[in-house]
């Protein structure tokens, strides 16, 4: 089994706080090609990645899910 995850209300909250990936990214401490590898998701985002995203983005513990974890898809290997 495996899980698409939605990004698109974090990149609205990227977009609206910061403007654009690039200036987020660099606070992340990485590259727009990284960002958009997680927002894509053809890589997940790390647990520490959440929370500092978390933080800069002013997203409470509770609003997480809905941000990150938003399910897209749901697929099954053969």
């Amino acid at each position: 089994m495996f899980i698409i995850f939605n990004h698109d209300k974090l990149e609205e909250r990227i977009n609206k706080m910061y403007g654009d990936m690039v200036a987020f990214g660099k606070l992340m401490g990485m590259n727009k090609q990284k960002i958009n590898s997680r927002l894509k998701g053809a890589t997940d985002f790390t647990q520490s990645e959440i929370e500092k995203a978390a933080e800069l983005l002013n997203i409470f513990p509770e609003e997480i899910p809905a941000y990150f974890f938003e399910v897209e898809h749901i697929g099954f290997e053969n």
